[in-house]
């Protein structure tokens, strides 16, 4: 009675108590009190008109929380290729892909000389195209997995066993007295990433049957795919935009350093041609609705003052964003300026992210954060008219 008694007496003298934050601190709160900063402008005008657009047969697919963004991009390429070839819809297995790139990457970081042991599922697409050359393809629905390896708590967990196992046994090896020694610790490790593997994952099929006949992934691949050994182009867009344009031949590909117009008149050309486009970006959340879909830097509210840095200081303060792959299958030209107002983007985050997995990617976000594109060099029609440094 005595404690009631001093708390109202208190509340008399100095006014009401605010019990909750005497209790502790408040709960999450909106830090912002005025201009709400980060959302998406209510006045920003948003379509989803294209000038020119590429019908899609095939689903959107998911990746979900795996890094290889870069196998389901060419995974899309290659479903609409088929579908130009033939008239008909093949859709492909990215749970294979992913499961491949997961063991393969697991086993090569076993033996890759340093103190690291976090396993790295990214890659350029000239890269990702040799694995999935290594690798071979399969139809969808031709292979299961034991659980859904490539969803979170699963995925998340199975990338921490791995990199506890290959830490283990990076540090055993290296006490090793003899070559025969740290290869007898690297072979154990392996072997128990490859039972680890086989017991959430299963076992990756080295044949499999499909419409009357056994096949392993590569010669299903070589048959059906076989365009997809060709040459390639990648076009890699130089931060420093008085750079000089240059080329390097990289076995039988190209890749060639140019400037921002020169990427995307390349794309819309490609486009015009029913070709989509295999684009890499740097993903700034920030300035993503995952709701619409819609990708643009003005349709957020943000500070004049605190715009994303060009590119030479992104690069000079290392802040540039996850790096991402995706598909361009459209784009919108103003017909009065001819500039291209937006792209059309074919993600791989499931129908339930964007405009049913579709993303809309303004011109401010495309000329600030897309990296390069890269297409088949089997394009006749597609010709890129550029200096050449020793040409």
């Amino acid at each position: 009675m005595r404690i009631i008694a001093f708390v109202f007496l208190f509340m008399s003298q100095f006014g009401t108590v605010n019990l909750a934050a005497a209790a502790g601190p408040p709960l999450c709160m909106h830090v912002f009190s005025g201009t709400p900063w980060g959302e998406l402008r209510t006045d920003f005008k948003h379509n989803t008109n294209y000038s020119k657009e590429i019908a899609q047969e095939t689903a959107i697919k998911n990746q979900c929380n795996l890094g290889t963004c870069h196998l389901h991009s060419w995974l899309a390429s290659l479903e609409k290729t088929y579908t130009l070839r033939t008239g008909e819809t093949l859709p492909l297995s990215n749970h294979y892909l992913s499961a491949q790139q997961l063991l393969t990457r697991s086993l090569e970081q076993m033996r890759i000389a340093d103190d690291k042991a976090n396993i790295e599922l990214g890659a350029g697409p000239l890269n990702s195209r040799d694995s999935i050359l290594k690798y071979g393809l399969m139809p969808e629905g031709v292979w299961t997995p034991k659980t859904e390896f490539y969803k979170n708590p699963t995925a998340q967990k199975l990338k921490e066993y791995f990199e506890n196992i290959i830490a283990r046994t990076k540090a055993a090896a290296a006490k090793a007295k003899t070559p025969e020694q740290k290869e007898r610790i690297i072979q154990q490790g392996s072997e128990q990433l490859k039972a680890l593997f086989t017991d959430v994952v299963g076992e990756l099929p080295a044949k499999f049957t499909w419409q009357g006949r056994e096949w392993t992934p590569q010669e299903f691949g070589n048959q059906y795919f076989k365009f997809f050994t060709g040459a390639q182009t990648q076009i890699i867009i130089m931060a420093n935009r008085k750079g000089m344009i240059h080329a390097e031949q990289v076995g039988r590909d190209t890749r060639l350093y140019t400037h921002l117009d020169q990427a995307e008149q390349t794309a819309t050309a490609l486009i015009d041609r029913g070709q989509m486009v295999y684009l890499a970006y740097e993903h700034h959340a920030e300035y993503v609705d995952k709701t619409t879909g819609i990708m643009s830097i003005r349709a957020f509210y943000t500070p004049s003052y605190a715009k994303p840095l060009p590119r030479e200081l992104r690069t000079q303060f290392d802040k540039n964003g996850g790096g991402h792959a995706v598909q361009i299958v459209g784009y919108e030209r103003d017909p009065q300026t001819g500039k291209i107002l937006k792209w059309k983007i074919k993600n791989s985050w499931g129908e339930q992210n964007g405009d049913e997995g579709y993303y809309h990617m303004y011109d401010d976000y495309f000329r600030a954060f897309a990296k390069g594109i890269t297409y088949s060099e089997n394009n006749p029609g597609v010709v890129l008219k550029m200096s050449v440094k020793g040409n």
